[in-house]
């Protein structure tokens, strides 16, 4: 990842940005806060909660169920074009609904991701 935000190549949006703060020490909150200000920002229009819902749909269907803000999450990143780097496995069943989504995948232990599911230098959305 650090070879990623060197590169400026890190991108995130709300629903990560509010799940780590939600994760973070009050002492350490404003820090983080300060980091993540240095970032890009994957934004979240009408088109993403489309995205979103329409996936949500198809998963019903198929008798799963995803959270909402991974669904949201999923949907900024295919609309910023880039790569969702995450080792949350709903991802994987989110791409199922979602065929645009894909998952960063690099040699490190802890990314999820398909092998061969990286495309060029896009930018990477934190999921």
């Amino acid at each position: 990842m650090a070879d990623l935000l060197d590169r400026e190549q890190v991108l995130v949006t709300g629903p990560v940005v509010a799940e780590l703060l939600a994760g973070t020490r009050d002492r350490r909150r404003g820090e983080l806060w300060s980091v993540l200000q240095g970032l890009g920002w994957a934004a979240v229009d009408r088109h993403t909660w489309w995205l979103a819902g329409t996936a949500a749909a198809a998963l019903r269907e198929q008798g799963a169920t995803v959270p909402l803000t991974d669904l949201v999450i999923a949907a900024a990143a295919v609309q910023a074009g880039a790569e969702l780097w995450t080792r949350d496995r709903d991802f994987v069943r989110v791409g199922e609904a979602m065929p645009a989504l894909t998952l960063y995948s690099s040699a490190d232990p802890l990314a999820l991701g398909s092998p061969g599911s990286t495309r060029g230098s896009r930018a990477r959305v934190p999921g």
